[in-house]
C-alpha cells in the first residue's frame, strides 16, 4: 500500500466520528424579525421576615412588646405582568422601536395574613406604550401609542423584557462562560421597569416618586455597575418545537445604599408645614445570592423562558435627632430582614408575515 497516497484520504474520513461529537457554535443574540410579536407573562413573588429589630429613643431601648407584632409574620409581594411586545425595529442587538401592550397587571402586597390588592398597579392594563430610541437624547422616548394617557406614569418603564444583559458577545459553544456586569443588569431584576406608579394621581405621591429618582437612581446605577453575574452556555435543544439555547447563571454580591438624603427629603415634604425638623442618617446594606436559567429562542432572536430565585438579606441602620413641638428627641434603630424571591417568565411567539 502506498501510504503517501492513502493517508490524505484516510485521515479526514477517520476524523468524521470526532466531528460528530464536536461542540457547535450558536448565535445567541437579539435579532427578532421586524413585525414579529412575543407574548410574555412575568410572575414575581417574595416574602421577607424581620429577623431582628432594635430601637433606642433618648438613650433607652424600647422593649419588644412596644413594637407590636412586627416580627410575627412575613411581608409578602406577588405580582404578575402580562404583555405583548411587537418588535417594530431592532438593530445591532438593540430595540429601535417597540410597542408593548399591557394585557394583564396584578399586585398583592402586605403582611401575610392581611395582604391587599393594589388597584393602582393596574392603571396601564389595556394600554399600548411606544418605545422609540432617540440617539440625540441617548434614551428612549416613551409615549402612549394611541396618544391618550398621562405620560408621567411611563417614567419608570424600561424597554427590555428580554434580559439582554445576560447575552454573550458573539457565538458561543456548550461550556463557554462569561460575565455579565454593568448598570444594565437592573433589567434582570426589574424586567420592564415598573408598569405603573401607584398613587400617581396624588400630588404628594408624585413628589415622592420624583424624590426617589433624584436621590436614588445614581446609587442604584453604581450598585448594579459593580454587580457581576456568572453565565454558562449549556448548548441548544428543542422545547415544544422551538430550538432554544440554554444559559444558566449564578450571582453572589452585596451592596450598600445611603438613604439619608432621601429620608430627609421625605420628612421635609411631609412634616415641613408642621414645624418638625429632623437630622437623619440612614444606610441599608443588601446581600443577594441566587441562580437562574434562561432559554433563548435561537430562531426568533428573543427570550423564550426565564426563571430565577435568590436569597436576600437586608441590614438597616438609622439614627437621628427630631425637633417637634418644642421638644428634641434622639433615636437609633437597627434591623435585619431576610427573604426569598422568585421570578419566572414564559412566552409565546407570533413571527408575523
Amino acid at each position: 500500500m502506498n501510504l503517501t497516497k492513502t493517508l490524505p484520504v484516510v485521515l479526514p474520513l477517520a476524523a468524521l466520528p470526532l466531528l460528530a461529537f464536536a461542540n457547535r457554535a450558536d448565535k445567541v443574540s437579539f435579532e427578532p424579525a421586524e413585525g414579529s410579536a412575543s407574548s410574555k407573562e412575568l410572575n414575581f413573588s417574595a416574602t421577607f421576615y424581620l429577623d431582628d429589630l432594635s430601637m433606642v429613643v433618648d438613650g433607652s431601648e424600647l422593649p419588644a412588646e412596644m413594637m407590636g407584632g412586627a416580627m410575627d409574620e412575613g411581608l409578602m409581594i406577588n405580582a404578575t405582568v402580562g404583555v405583548t411586545d411587537e418588535y417594530v425595529e431592532s438593530k445591532n442587538g438593540k430595540q429601535q422601536e417597540l410597542l408593548r401592550t399591557f394585557d394583564e397587571l396584578s399586585l398583592e402586597a402586605g403582611p401575610e395574613s392581611e395582604s391587599e390588592v393594589v388597584d393602582d398597579f393596574t392603571e396601564l392594563e389595556g394600554s399600548t406604550v411606544s418605545f422609540k430610541w432617540d440617539a440625540d437624547e441617548d434614551d428612549y422616548i416613551k409615549s402612549f401609542h394611541d396618544g391618550d394617557g398621562d405620560e408621567d406614569i411611563l417614567e419608570n418603564l424600561d424597554v427590555d423584557m428580554d434580559f439582554l444583559a445576560l447575552l454573550p458577545d458573539g457565538e458561543v459553544e456548550k461550556g463557554d462562560t462569561w460575565e455579565a456586569s454593568g448598570e444594565q443588569l437592573g433589567t434582570v431584576f426589574f424586567p420592564g421597569g415598573m408598569p405603573a406608579n401607584p398613587g400617581a394621581d396624588e400630588e404628594e405621591a408624585e413628589e415622592m416618586a420624583e424624590l426617589f429618582r433624584e436621590e436614588m437612581e445614581g446609587q442604584l446605577t453604581d450598585a448594579f455597575g459593580e454587580f457581576v453575574i456568572e453565565c454558562t452556555y449549556n448548548g441548544s435543544r428543542e422545547v415544544d418545537g422551538v430550538t432554544v439555547g440554554e444559559i444558566s447563571f449564578v450571582f453572589d454580591g452585596e451592596t450598600s445604599l445611603d438613604l439619608s438624603d432621601l429620608i430627609q427629603s421625605v420628612i421635609d415634604l411631609m412634616a415641613g408645614e408642621q414645624g418638625i425638623e429632623a437630622d437623619i442618617s440612614a444606610t441599608i446594606s443588601m446581600e443577594f445570592e441566587g441562580k437562574g436559567t434562561m432559554l433563548w429562542d435561537l430562531r426568533g432572536g428573543h427570550v423564550n423562558e426565564f426563571e430565577m430565585g435568590g436569597d436576600i438579606t437586608l441590614f438597616a441602620d438609622v439614627e437621628g435627632e427630631v425637633d417637634a413641638m418644642g421638644e428634641s428627641h434622639t433615636m437609633e434603630m437597627s434591623a435585619e430582614m431576610s427573604g426569598e424571591a422568585e421570578w419566572s417568565m414564559g412566552s409565546s411567539t407570533d413571527e408575523g408575515e
